[in-house]
Formats: C-alpha cells, sequence, structure tokens
C-alpha cells in the first residue's frame, strides 16, 4: 500500500453532499486533505442534486459541474489502474454497489481514507481493513468550521442545501447528529 496519509476518497453520497452545500470549492480548499474522486463516481453516480423549483418544490434537477475544482486541482479524478486494484473492487462489488467498491479498492490499494455515510460501505470497509480511515460528511464540516473559522450561519446555511438539494440526514448514531441538529434548530 502507497499513498499519501492525507488523501481522501470521496464516494457518491459525500461528494454530492458537499456539492450541494455550494461549498465545495471552500471545503475542499480549506481543509488538510487531497481530495480526491473516482471516475466512476463522477460519470456513473454523482450527476445531479436537486434545487427547488419555482413553487418550493425539489424538481429541478440541477448537473454535477465538478470542472473548476478538478482544473484547480482542488480535487483529483482517479481510476482502476492495478490488477490488485481490480481484484479488490471485485471483492467488494459483492457486497457493495460499484462506486463504493471502487471507492474502497482504491482507498485499500493505495492507503487512502474514504469519505462515506453509507453505514453499509462504512461496516464492510472496516472490516476489510482497519487501516482504511473512515471519515463522514459531518466530520468534514466540523473540520471545515475549525479550519476557516465559518460562521454559524455560513455552515446552517450550506447544512440546509445539503439537506434540500442531497437529501442528507445523518443516522442519530451519527456521533455529530445533535452538533448538526443544533446547527439547524439555531438557524
Amino acid at each position: 500500500m502507497t499513498g499519501r496519509p492525507d488523501s481522501l476518497l470521496l464516494d457518491a453520497s459525500c461528494l454530492l453532499n458537499l456539492y450541494a452545500t455550494g461549498c465545495l470549492r471552500e471545503i475542499s480548499a480549506a481543509l488538510p486533505y487531497h481530495f480526491q474522486v473516482t471516475d466512476y463516481v463522477v460519470e456513473q453516480e454523482a450527476l445531479y442534486i436537486w434545487r427547488p423549483g419555482p413553487t418550493g418544490s425539489r424538481d429541478e434537477r440541477e448537473p454535477v459541474d465538478l470542472t473548476s475544482v478538478l482544473r484547480e486541482g482542488l480535487i483529483q479524478l482517479i481510476r482502476l489502474e492495478h490488477p490488485a486494484e481490480e481484484a479488490t473492487f471485485i471483492d467488494l462489488a459483492a457486497d457493495l454497489d460499484d462506486g463504493e467498491a471502487i471507492t474502497g479498492a482504491l482507498a485499500f490499494q493505495r492507503g487512502y481514507a474514504v469519505a462515506t455515510d453509507d453505514r453499509k460501505a462504512r461496516r464492510v470497509l472496516g472490516q476489510l481493513s482497519p487501516s482504511v480511515r473512515l471519515v463522514s460528511t459531518l466530520e468534514l464540516l466540523k473540520l471545515w468550521v475549525e479550519e476557516s473559522r465559518v460562521s454559524r450561519e455560513e455552515l446552517a446555511s450550506a447544512m440546509a442545501a445539503m439537506q434540500s438539494c442531497a437529501s442528507y440526514i445523518p443516522g442519530r448514531r451519527d456521533p455529530l447528529y445533535e452538533w448538526w441538529r443544533s446547527i439547524l434548530r439555531e438557524s
């Protein structure tokens, strides 16, 4: 296993959550990670978020456009390249969706951390190897607040957008669930 210890692979759900905040560029620039995402996630899974339509309903799909963050190098696009990565992907695909399986295979083989909120993916990747560090969307937001001194209002707006545009609601067992609730309640 090789890789930068600060490399963080975003799965589709985390990428969509962060994109929906409207602050993906700021988050990826501020955090001490080298953000990466697989070509499969970008081309097959993280295609759009929902934006409120004129009546306030969620009927307007907005295509996900990562052009600027990719061009600026804030997020790097990667793909399966080696037989060991492909073999690990095949093993993981028996239990996970393809996006999570590819993300997990690359993280395992390259020594990267994974950002995912998917409970099954977290369980399977945790069983695969304790060396695959798992990070959640809320952990990334909390770190963004700490690193950038984001105002409570800006954070509440980002969280509300993430909830409405990416349908993100953390589970009650999430260690940062009460923090999330308190931010949204006070906004």
